[in-house]
């Protein structure tokens, strides 16, 4: 299963609705509340959770953190600083392969956060396996809902499958097949050999053959074909010419 979101002793309601928010963005249901200071429910954190209020309806209730992570088998708690505790401290994409592994491997798992104050404790630190700290460039406190939101991020990135670069194509936008190109080819080739651009006739082949391999590597939509093609027309025959003054 997915990791639990533990939020120690949070005090406003809005981070609570934004840490929510960021949950359901990245794929995290369950959260777990260790008294509120505005105690619960909250209309404020129902209010900031916006899509995500289905979260926020179903926190459970806890007067301590211990009990929130009783039925737990692997926790890791968040810091922004060191505490003078030996434990592993971990980056939130090291963390989040780790509890990948774990659910794989049917653990139950979670991460706590402190509240906006002044963080967890050392007691709560101690009832946990590892410490996420998020490297920043400059302030090392992050808000609640920011703190929720990078460690869902990363988790939800271990196991995404989305491409790390893609194009998208509607229907004019749609790669062209090898005949339009060769179209593309023929039409430009022609209009040159015209013009008299591909002379010497010796190295009219290659050439010919420099310019396809440039049309290749622009990877033209079927739209961006059709316009050069339109581009080409105009300037053979002067269409649409406009004559400029010097």
């Amino acid at each position: 299963m997915a990791p639990v979101v533990v939020l120690s002793h949070p005090q406003l309601g809005e981070n609570i609705g934004a840490a929510a928010r960021a949950m359901a963005n990245f794929g995290l249901a369950e959260l777990r509340l260790v008294a509120p200071r505005d105690g619960w429910p909250n209309g404020r954190a129902q209010a900031m959770a916006a899509g995500a209020a289905g979260i926020v309806d179903a926190a459970t209730l806890f007067a301590t953190t211990a009990e929130a992570l009783a039925d737990l088998t692997r926790v890791y708690a968040t810091t922004a600083r060191e505490r003078g505790i030996t434990k592993e401290v971990l980056t939130p994409a090291e963390a989040a392969q780790r509890l990948r592994s774990a659910e794989v491997g049917g653990e139950r798992t979670a991460i706590l956060f402190g509240n906006e104050r002044a963080g967890l404790d050392n007691d709560e630190i101690s009832l946990c396996d590892a410490v996420i700290t998020i490297p920043t460039a400059q302030f090392a406190s992050l808000n609640l809902g920011q703190a929720v939101l990078l460690n869902a991020y990363e988790w939800f990135r271990a196991a995404d499958t989305t491409p790390a670069a893609r194009t998208e194509h509607g229907a004019l936008h749609r790669r062209p097949t090898r005949a339009e190109l060769f179209q593309l080819f023929a039409h430009l080739e022609d209009e040159l050999e015209a013009s008299g651009f591909l002379y010497p006739p010796e190295k009219h082949d290659a050439m010919a053959r420099a310019i396809r391999a440039t049309i290749h590597r622009a990877r033209l939509t079927y739209q961006e074909v059709q316009t050069l093609r339109g581009m080409i027309v105009a300037l053979a025959k002067g269409k649409h010419r406009v004559r400029k003054d010097c």
